[in-house]
């Protein structure tokens, strides 16, 4: 039967044989009688029963296919109580029989979930009916429905934690149903009750099977394409072809199969558990029900209601119910309510997580607000990664971290300027053997500029003096005394122009050099700053230049007419000798300048590539909507 969702009540008990004049009477609210009980057909009447008017009837709480229930006043026990009872026109046999065997399947399940019985009787038009306890309580078919209405009081008090322990405790009472050999077979939301004080009842055991017994409605079963053609348009138990109700039932009890276990009942759990999540049902009402349970269809809640936050751990534990094949899914009513259990313990403990996560975020972020300072950075660093360690799964941390990664702070902490400096160090220690062969290089020119014709002894001498000594300071100081060493090659090197400037005219050569030199000691800043690489490299070849236009030395510029003639330090050039100096000088200075080059570009690219590892291994902290 289907109760109003306002309010249930279900109970069982044994029918104790009772003389039928003191057997308890069913009164209306009016106190009108109407008529004695007696005892179940085949039992004999007895001595000290109950007084007569016993129960007074008042408004029906429900009423289906077969039966209603009635609230009543034990005037007796002087307690409310509801009375189940067969309605006259659904009297016929088979249903007296399954009326009757939910009471005594009722009666011998003494779990907290399941409604106490206290007695059961015959009225006076010889229909059964039983007595129970009243609940208190709404049904979870009903709040299920406000929820999908966005019911802002059942939002409030039906919270998704305290469903799903409702339901871990509905699967605790359906395993202790199971452990005594009975399948209850219409597990639904309607027939949940969830009470006013945190207790749960599950009701409605009229289809309940004894497992290893042949239900007698059984041999009545057509097959599956007869079974669609009934009136099944709303969520009603359907009886006699079919026990069950669509949407709920397991794919094998929708087939009729006659070996129907307690997984049959896991399925109907799944179906429950994944209409808690995503607040709709995981197959549609009537035949349509049937059909789309009978074609295996298995969904994640997460994929029917992404924006409900449902939980990978729930997502799996619905699809291991609703297998359609039974062997497939849980072995026990236990093993599901047990998984909802472990979840709710480790949601508990990310629920306290998370208001931890949600304060170290103001910290950071607070932080923040009073600037961009090495200080304020560290403390929202710190906040913002204790915030992802504590919930890896939200984003929200995980984007401040990067971008706190990846964006420099206002002020260079002095770690990070330290760690600069390390670096420094180290590219010069590395350059050292380069920037002796450099150097060592005009040694290597001079006899080319004595087979030219330069016999300038004391310019040869001072540059060869000049460039053993940048080759000795390049290699032989310890590694901490590097940036000393470097600023004084810095001033060899400009030496070295200036004397390849005197030695040929200054426009010539010196220049190409100078540039070389300054490209090189550039790339690092801690050497020399960026206008004395300017200063240095324009005085090294123009205060030739000038002096000799002054005549402190002798002039080698000579503008005549339409020809601009520079004279090297000499009386004859060799033109064989010349040739050589100059082809074997502009691969020297090509070779020199791509190596510069290349060295940056390489340092720019490997400082590029570690930016956007470390920058994708940040992203890898959280996957976004999109990823799987």
């Amino acid at each position: 039967m289907e109760p109003d969702p306002k309010s249930k009540a279900a109970g069982v008990g044994p029918a104790p044989t009772q003389d039928a004049a003191s057997a308890p009477t069913l009164l209306p609210t009016d106190t009108t009688t109407i008529g004695d009980t007696v005892a179940p057909s085949g039992q004999q009447a007895g001595a000290g029963m109950p007084p007569r008017a016993r129960y007074q009837l008042g408004d029906v709480l429900g009423r289906g296919g077969m039966g209603e229930v009635i609230s009543a006043h034990d005037a007796q026990i002087g307690r409310s109580v509801a009375i189940k009872r067969m309605r006259s026109d659904h009297a016929d046999p088979g249903a007296v029989a399954r009326f009757l065997r939910e009471a005594q399947i009722q009666g011998k399940l003494e779990h907290p979930a399941v409604v106490p019985v206290h007695e059961l009787w015959r009225d006076e038009r010889g229909q059964p009916f039983f007595v129970m306890k009243q609940l208190a309580g709404v049904t979870l078919g009903d709040v299920l429905i406000k929820l999908a209405a966005t019911d802002a009081e059942a939002i409030k008090a039906y919270p998704r934690q305290r469903l799903l322990r409702a339901f871990a405790d509905v699967c605790l009472a359906i395993e202790f149903a199971h452990t005594r050999g009975v399948v209850h077979r219409d597990l639904k939301p309607a027939n949940i009750v969830i009470g006013d004080f945190g207790e749960v009842y599950v009701l409605d055991w009229g289809i309940a099977r004894i497992v290893g017994t042949r239900d007698r409605d059984e041999a009545a079963r057509r097959n599956f394409d007869d079974v669609v053609e009934l009136d099944t348009g709303t969520h009603a138990t359907v009886a006699g072809s079919m026990l069950g109700t669509p949407g709920y039932m397991a794919p094998e009890q929708i087939r009729g199969d006659t070996d129907l276990d307690s997984r049959a009942d896991v399925y109907a759990l799944g179906c429950m558990l994944f209409e808690i999540l995503a607040l709709v049902p995981l197959h549609p009402r009537g035949g349509e029900g049937l059909a789309s349970t009978l074609s295996g269809a298995s969904v994640r809640p997460s994929l029917v209601a992404p924006d409900r936050g449902i939980a990978p751990e729930l997502d799996a534990i619905c699809l291991a119910a609703t297998m359609f094949e039974r062997d497939d899914r849980y072995a026990t009513a236990r093993e599901i309510g047990e998984a909802v259990q472990r979840f709710l313990d480790g949601d508990r403990d990310l629920a306290m997580r998370r208001e931890i996560v949600r304060t170290e975020m103001a910290a950071a972020h607070a932080a923040l607000a009073q600037g961009n300072r090495e200080g304020e950075r560290r403390i929202a660093i710190r906040a913002a990664a204790r915030a992802l360690a504590l919930d890896p799964s939200d984003r929200e941390p995980a984007d401040l971290v990067a971008r706190l990664m990846l964006e420099p702070p206002d002020e260079v902490p002095p770690e990070v300027e330290q760690a600069l400096l390390a670096l420094d160090l180290d590219a010069l220690v590395n350059e050292r053997p380069l920037l002796a062969v450099s150097a060592l290089a005009f040694i290597a020119f001079v006899p080319v500029f004595l087979w030219a014709g330069i016999h300038a002894w004391a310019l040869l001498g001072l540059g060869s003096a000049l460039a053993a000594a940048i080759a000795m300071i390049a290699i032989l100081p310890p590694r901490k005394a590097m940036f000393a060493a470097s600023r004084a090659m810095f001033i060899g090197w400009f030496g070295l122009v200036a004397v390849f400037a005197l030695l040929v005219a200054p426009p010539l050569i010196a220049p190409g050099l100078a540039v070389v030199v300054a490209m090189a000691t550039a790339t690092h800043r801690r050497v020399a700053p960026a206008w004395m690489l300017v200063v240095a490299c324009t005085a090294a070849v123009l205060i030739p230049w000038l002096l000799g236009d002054l005549g402190a030395i002798d002039n080698r510029i000579h503008v005549i007419a339409n020809t601009l003639v520079m004279d090297a330090p000499t009386e004859h050039l060799d033109p064989t000798g010349t040739r050589v100096g100059l082809m074997l000088y502009t691969p020297a200075m090509a070779t020199l300048a791509v190596w510069i080059a290349t060295r940056l570009a390489r340092d720019r690219r490997d400082a590029q590539r570690t930016t956007q590892i470390q920058a994708w291994q940040l992203r890898q902290l959280v996957p976004r909507p999109t990823e799987k």
